[in-house]
């Protein structure tokens, strides 16, 4: 009768800690909802069509002037207009290239000259040393002995050799020359056809507009537009003259929050200066990668192209918009915040309560958003799952 009162004294601190265990650690309740993957994205709006305007000849060039952004241009207006500086000096430095190397062909030619004339000098000693040698050969035992005659055989045998060595040589001369003026001529060509890209540069300094039409400067990877000062290189893209009547939505989704993203979604779109104006359009394309879009911030984004349904005067090129894509339509499904799932050796699983305990519960998981994840297998409606590890465990 004594040790009732300590039993039940120790039963109710054991509960009580167990009671304390449970509260102290947040509760969710499972439920059935409408859920739906709904991704925000940013960007500005653009034309869909547009005619480019790139930067002319073949090497590059400095911007010295540009037409005001967004001013109505008229065909053959002046929208652009090139230092001619720099290109000026590199056609000098190519001419005087040129120069030089036509003084180096003059040289070879008269160092050709020179060779060739002391070879025929050579010939014609040969020539008569044999007319000597031919009139004053005797082969006559009775005159000469028979060293002097072999004397003689022996030097018209050497001035027969050195006459082939003067032709030789001669034909080597003419050969080495030949291919010391066909480099030359390669480089001259070559400084030839730089001189005339710079000269075609230099009559192509000012870009014209092909049409009549709003001005508007395309962005380059770094999301930099075309100033005074930059240097762009042959066939980039400066400014478009875009058509207004068809108007799309260049947007930007942070890489991580890219989730199952594909064409032919719908997207909800809201202007940033008309918050209360709203557009619907349509996922045309997703970039293959996602990149930087902004110079000195890592932060990496993928590019969507989005078609608008209802066109409006409001839309303009370069308008920053805010858009809501729809990967998937709202329907009831068993769903849970991310934050309650815990994954080890590749495979999901929460602690779901078990009275005044928890247990590890393997599940299933299928979409997700960037805040809950659907459930398929492992909860039902009406469970208690923890949000964060337990102590006791």
């Amino acid at each position: 009768m004594i040790r009732l009162p300590c039993l039940g004294s120790l039963l109710f601190l054991l509960l009580s800690c167990g009671s304390e265990q449970t509260l102290s650690v947040p509760i969710y309740e499972v439920q059935e909802k409408p859920f739906a993957v709904v991704i925000p994205a940013h960007g500005e709006l653009e034309a869909a069509i547009a005619k480019s305007i790139n930067a002319p000849g073949r090497s590059p060039m400095v911007i010295d002037w540009l037409a005001e952004e967004n001013s109505w241009v008229t065909k053959g207006q002046v929208v652009a207009r090139f230092d001619a500086e720099q290109i000026s000096l590199d056609s000098r430095k190519e001419e005087l290239d040129m120069m030089l190397l036509d003084m180096d062909m003059r040289q070879q030619y008269a160092e050709e000259m020179q060779q060739q004339g002391e070879l025929n000098s050579d010939k014609a000693l040969v020539g008569k040393e044999f007319t000597f040698v031919d009139t004053f050969a005797i082969d006559d035992l009775r005159l000469y002995s028979k060293l002097e005659i072999i004397d003689t055989l022996s030097n018209r045998d050497y001035l027969g050799a050195k006459e082939e060595f003067i032709e030789w040589k001669e034909s080597s001369i003419d050969e080495r020359n030949q291919s010391a003026l066909d480099v030359l001529n390669i480089k001259k060509g070559g400084h030839q056809e730089k001189f005339q890209q710079h000269q075609a540069a230099l009559a192509q300094l000012e870009v014209l507009a092909p049409y009549d039409g709003m001005l508007v400067y395309e962005k380059n990877w770094r999301g930099d537009k075309a100033s005074i000062g930059q240097t762009v290189f042959p066939g980039h893209t400066i400014a478009k003259i875009p058509n207004l009547t068809k108007m799309q939505a260049r947007l930007f989704v942070l890489d991580k929050n890219a989730i199952n993203l594909e064409s032919g979604q719908n997207v909800t779109l809201r202007l940033d200066a008309y918050p209360d104006k709203q557009y619907t359009g349509q996922l045309q394309s997703v970039s293959g990668f996602s990149r930087t879009i902004k110079r000195g911030n890592p932060t990496k984004y993928f590019e969507l192209v989005v078609s608008i349904q209802e066109q409006s005067p409001l839309l303009q090129p370069g308008v920053k918009v805010s858009a809501s894509i729809n990967v998937s339509e709202p329907k009831n499904k068993i769903a849970i915040p991310l934050q309650a799932i815990f994954n080890e050796k590749s495979e999901n699983y929460v602690y779901k309560r078990d009275g005044a305990n928890f247990v590890r519960q393997k599940v299933i998981t299928a979409t997700k958003n960037l805040h809950v994840v659907e459930i398929t297998q492992g909860l039902t409606a009406g469970d208690n799952i923890a949000l964060s590890v337990p102590e006791a465990l």
